[in-house]
């Protein structure tokens, strides 16, 4: 059986081979099952790709079809297709097909601004908060108790909104940025509590000299910054204008329709 398909398979490459236009005046037969036949022209519209493949891949999609075809007319020999489960089934299929091939058409208009992504991240902000608490700053070593004592008293009372610069007494400054724990437990415990801007006192920690400043902090309530939830934003206002716009057409439709229901069919309680 594969012998003779392969045969038959290959005779239709090689037939298909010298057609360079779609048809070239004619619309083949390529393969057939029985009555059922395989049209060049709807081997086109099932693989728009055909003309590119190789003969190997034709004739893999020639069998399939084989296959596909001998299994479909068996069933309908055994009067599968009467089923009347399966014919609802198929008729509900059909019906939900059409709407959604109808409503696409109008999804596919469907353009939102700029400016109601914005409006729309303003006004639902709850739904992209950061979800945890982060810190960023530096962490500043010293030789020696002295110079850190001596920087400490000189910047005690600055208000740092950046990594602090480099300085004579500071021996070397290690940042971090967007942690969601402390840096150094030792001189950070909380990272939900510590004041922003303030270098905190000076410790021996871990056999070092140094100190902490927490330059920014962004809490868990904290909305994420537009340009990292733009997309994000994008779909669930492109979905509540699609949602809108769908509900006022399925309105309109039933207005423009009459529509009539049988009230006795519902129990007296259910009225």
């Amino acid at each position: 059986m594969n012998f003779l398909l392969r045969v038959l398979c290959v005779a239709g490459v090689l037939l298909l081979a010298s057609c360079n236009l779609p048809f070239n005046g004619d619309d083949p037969v390529v393969v057939s099952v029985g009555s059922s036949k395989l049209y060049l022209s709807d081997i086109r519209k099932q693989a728009p790709e055909w003309d590119s493949w190789d003969d190997q891949n034709r004739v893999k999609f020639l069998e399939r079809w084989i296959d596909e075809e001998t299994m479909y007319q068996e069933a309908v020999e055994n009067g599968v297709d009467k089923d009347p489960v399966l014919a609802l089934q198929i008729e509900e299929t059909v019906r939900k097909m059409v709407v959604d091939h109808f409503l696409q058409g109008f999804a596919d208009t469907m353009i939102v601004s700029d400016a109601e992504k914005i409006d729309y991240y303003h006004n639902h902000q709850n739904e992209f908060l950061r979800g945890r608490t982060t810190v960023s700053g530096a962490i500043v070593y010293f030789r020696d108790w002295q110079a850190g004592d001596l920087y400490y008293k000189g910047h005690k009372n600055t208000k740092f909104d950046s990594v602090p610069a480099p300085h004579y007494l500071v021996k070397k400054i290690e940042t971090f940025d967007s942690l969601d724990v402390s840096p150094d437990s030792c001189l950070i415990s909380d990272i939900s509590m510590v004041e922003v801007g303030t270098i905190s006192p000076l410790k021996a920690c871990g056999g070092a000299l140094k100190i902490a400043v927490v330059t920014s902090r962004l809490d868990s309530a904290d909305a994420l910054p537009f340009e990292e939830v733009v997309e994000d934003v994008s779909t669930r206002v492109w979905l509540e204008h699609r949602n809108k716009v769908m509900s006022r057409l399925k309105k309109e439709w039933k207005m423009e329709r009459p529509i009539f229901s049988k009230t006795d069919v519902f129990s007296e309680k259910d009225k």
